[in-house]
């Protein structure tokens, strides 16, 4: 891979990638980052010298080499996603808020030097060169899977700012963002519609939680509405998710797609405390409702103990933090309207969470070759053991205490 680096970036430099009449110099590869924290992509970082004697820290995102597995994770499609924000839509919505705004206090987020996404023979070859943040202070939390208030609230804000970005373009160009998004690639369904798991499958994720919870609470959860409810988008789970994902009007954002603890960095201050927040990883982006990042965050990243005591927190200072990010005038979802996009589609951070979570839980979690489809799913529902059980009922309990089971009458 390094090899493959030193006959690419020449070019890549030359072409203007770091300033314009630049050549390149050297790249000097950094051995003990290579593949940090990535299982979509082999992730390199180094410093590229360019001839006016510049050091550019950089990170390297190149595609797996294994055919079957970028094929089965999409991830032509997911290079193309994260060169379409960095070079479309990124630049679009950050433009038309400055247009109106000035400089203001925009999300922080990495540079992107370059992407090439030709696919097919030239697959191993195609890359995409980011800034690397490090140097700047910004880092993963070291809490996992679950962050305590003080980093969940800087991450709703940031949030906040970056989907005020899009009521912000919205705003000045109608229509012109609904436009520039269609060339989002869907991840999401393979090319039969089917989702990433059969209905069968997320049906029994699922069952693995709402056991747990009436074995638990069984008096308070056997006969509840809001089970059964989600109990029937479950089974209907392709079209569920289907309805979830389609763009309403008028609160459809960009959302980040996988807003999760390991796609997000943290600055912290001289206290220790979280100040800053960068998003990063736009490879599964989508338009579609707030609530859509806003739940998976949830879902993916808090205990039961901090959902109950601070979501109203929480979300008050999203729509804080968004009404203050957007110029005047511009339309943005008050409190009551973002509590019902949370009620129609907080199912697909369910949905994904009752999943992930369990992965993240369980450190052997190594994929075993060789399993069918039933093998695969008997392995996902033994990860994590007993304490990915309790929190899966967790979430299936949270879901059904807030009554988020609204996509049904929409």
């Amino acid at each position: 891979m390094e090899s493959l680096l030193q006959e690419e970036l020449p070019t890549i430099v030359s072409n203007g990638a770091f300033g314009k009449n630049l050549k390149y110099v050297s790249f000097e590869l950094d051995k003990d980052l290579v593949g940090q924290n990535q299982y979509m992509s082999t992730v390199l970082f180094g410093t590229v010298t360019t001839s006016d004697e510049s050091k550019h820290r950089v990170l390297i995102k190149l595609k797996l080499r294994d055919e079957e597995t970028r094929i089965k994770f999409k991830i032509d499609f997911q290079f193309h996603n994260e060169i379409t924000m960095y070079e479309k839509i990124i630049p679009f919505i950050f433009e038309c808020y400055r247009s109106m705004r000035g400089v203001g206090d925009c999300p922080t987020l990495a540079r992107c030097f370059y992407g090439r996404n030709k696919c097919g023979e030239f697959a191993e070859r195609d890359l995409i060169v980011l800034e690397n943040v490090n140097p700047l202070g910004f880092r993963l939390s070291e809490a996992r899977p679950f962050l305590d208030y003080d980093h969940v609230l800087i991450a709703f804000r940031t949030l906040a700012k970056f989907h005020g970005l899009s009521y912000t373009a919205k705003h000045k160009e109608p229509g012109r963002l609904q436009e520039i998004t269609m060339d989002i690639r869907d991840t999401q369904f393979d090319a039969n519609g089917q989702w990433i798991f059969n209905n069968n499958a997320l049906g029994k994720f699922f069952k693995r939680g709402v056991d747990r919870l009436i074995e638990r609470s069984g008096n308070l959860y056997r006969d509840n509405e809001h089970l059964r409810r989600i109990k029937v988008l479950i089974d209907d789970g392709n079209n569920s998710l289907r309805r979830v994902l389609v763009p309403q009007e008028p609160f459809s954002v960009v959302c980040h797609g996988d807003f999760n603890r390991n796609n997000v960095l943290f600055r912290y201050d001289e206290s220790g405390l979280p100040a800053d927040v960068l998003l990063f990883d736009f490879g599964t982006p989508r338009y579609g409702s707030p609530a859509l990042d806003l739940s998976f965050f949830l879902y993916m990243n808090t205990t039961q103990n901090l959902r109950k005591s601070r979501l109203d927190d929480l979300l008050n200072a999203y729509c804080l933090t968004l009404a203050e990010s957007v110029p005047s005038g511009v339309r943005v979802p008050n409190r009551a309207e973002l509590d019902s996009e949370m009620s129609k589609c907080a199912f697909l951070g369910l949905a994904h969470a009752i999943f992930f979570l369990p992965h993240q839980l369980e450190s052997d979690n190594i994929y075993r070759e060789g399993m069918d489809e039933e093998e695969t799913t008997e392995w996902l529902l033994q990860l994590g053991g007993d304490t990915a059980t309790d929190r899966v009922a967790d979430l299936v309990q949270h879901i059904v205490d807030m009554e988020y089971t609204n996509l049904l009458r929409s």
